[in-house]
């Protein structure tokens, strides 16, 4: 397979960009208004937790807490707010390999609370044992231009895998190949950001092989040695060996 590299800048045959980001009807009783807790689920690795007030003629404070269950007091994770009159509020948490019990706590500020069931989640491995190779090896280049090392996201993972699995159907290496930017296909799944680049490949069979060719070409390496990004998302389709290496910052 004839190899192909593309990162987002033209440069010939080559380009490299990197760019900044870019009701209800109230109850007339003061009865009607509750708020209630989700079950907390798990998707992409990461466990969600939903609160929801509804029936209230008035805003207030609404609280969701995601929360270990274990003997004594809850333990709680993660949290969020959001001021509401009818309404939602999520919070995630990243899961872990080893299985865990959680709980769901939404609570308002007029003293109304709420929890859920438990739900005993975990997360196995997001990545594949050749996108953790390029993880790697790009974060051994970074160390050498004193760069932090890059945390390997799920939902950047999503959007990498997604855009090379669509490049190996259509055999064809181009960011926009289903017809949306790679801002727009970060946006999709929900990652926000601040600054983000790529770096697209195929016809390559390790990550060795492509991270090297990458290093040779100056768009491809000032996205892998840009020191303002803190996270990364890899996608490999090893039937092509198609590659998508997201960069971004938040």
């Amino acid at each position: 397979m004839r190899r192909q590299l593309k990162a987002w800048a033209c440069l010939g045959s080559l380009a490299a960009l990197t760019f900044p980001a870019p009701a209800a009807q109230a109850a007339t009783s003061a009865q009607a208004c509750r708020v209630a807790a989700a079950k907390p689920t798990v998707s992409h690795g990461f466990v969600s937790g939903t609160a929801t007030r509804s029936g209230c003629s008035g805003k207030a404070l609404l609280r969701v807490r995601i929360a270990l269950a274990v003997s004594g007091p809850d333990r709680v994770v993660k949290s969020g707010s959001k001021t509401v009159r009818t309404g939602s509020v999520t919070a995630r948490v990243r899961c872990t390999t080893t299985p865990r019990t959680y709980h769901v706590i939404a609570l308002d500020a007029k003293g109304r609370t709420a929890k859920s069931r438990t739900a005993r989640l975990a997360c196995g491995k997001f990545a594949s044992a050749d996108e953790e190779a390029l993880v790697k090896l790009t974060n051994k280049a970074r160390a050498g231009n004193d760069c932090k090392p890059l945390i390997h996201h799920p939902r950047l993972h999503l959007a990498a895998d997604r855009h090379s699995a669509d490049m190996a159907a259509k055999g064809r290496l181009k960011h926009t190949s289903d017809g949306r930017t790679f801002g727009e296909r970060i946006k999709a799944v929900g990652f926000p950001y601040s600054l983000i680049a790529e770096n697209v490949a195929m016809g390559y069979p390790a990550a060795a092989t492509v991270l090297k060719d990458w290093l040779k070409s100056p768009g491809h390496r000032k996205n892998i040695l840009n020191c303002s990004f803190t996270h990364i998302g890899v996608g490999y389709i090893a039937e092509k060996q198609a590659w998508t290496q997201i960069f971004a910052a938040r």
